[in-house]
């Protein structure tokens, strides 16, 4: 791969080109979508159960499984997602407990694998808050949210999504 520089591009480089959704974090997922629907016209946001069960996402390296609710909607070319922890320890659940409802991340796509992804991170010392690889019965399939915080001021998300 290369940079319009013509520079090469190391393959263990991680690159953060194909945004995907920015999310907000919330306590009550369908009050959220009623009042973007209601204030905004921003819609519709169908609200939609999640559950990764503990075989199949980690958080802070330790196996955890978790329910959420999640809602997306188009805005232009971007996509918005609200999110509410339901049940279960998460990094969700940790910032809402510490910070409050608001932004918590900016979601990237990333070439599968996620483990190879996630190695990249690494090198640089940054950490996965939580990993969740149930979007897929394949391992090279998942997404996780990345201790950057103190870093860019939010989390980034990397989605290695199956095609």
């Amino acid at each position: 791969m290369s940079m319009s520089d013509g520079k090469t591009i190391p393959k263990d480089m991680v690159m953060l080109q194909d945004f995907h959704h920015i999310c907000l974090l919330v306590r009550d997922v369908e009050k959220a979508a009623q009042n973007f629907a209601e204030a905004f016209g921003i819609g519709p946001l169908a609200v939609t159960p999640y559950e990764t069960p503990t075989s199949k996402g980690t958080v802070h390296g330790k196996p955890q499984g978790y329910k959420l609710k999640f809602a997306n909607a188009k805005i232009g070319p971007i996509t918005l997602e609200l999110v509410e922890p339901v049940e279960g320890n998460s990094a969700l659940t940790e910032f809402l407990k510490e910070r409050g409802e608001g932004l918590h991340h900016l979601a990237y796509r990333c070439p599968p694998p996620i483990d190879e992804e996630l190695a990249k991170w690494k090198k640089l010392g940054i950490d996965a808050l939580q990993v969740d690889k149930s979007i897929s019965d394949d391992p090279r399939y998942g997404w996780a949210y990345m201790d950057t915080e103190k870093l860019v001021g939010c989390v980034l998300e990397i989605l290695c999504l199956p095609p």
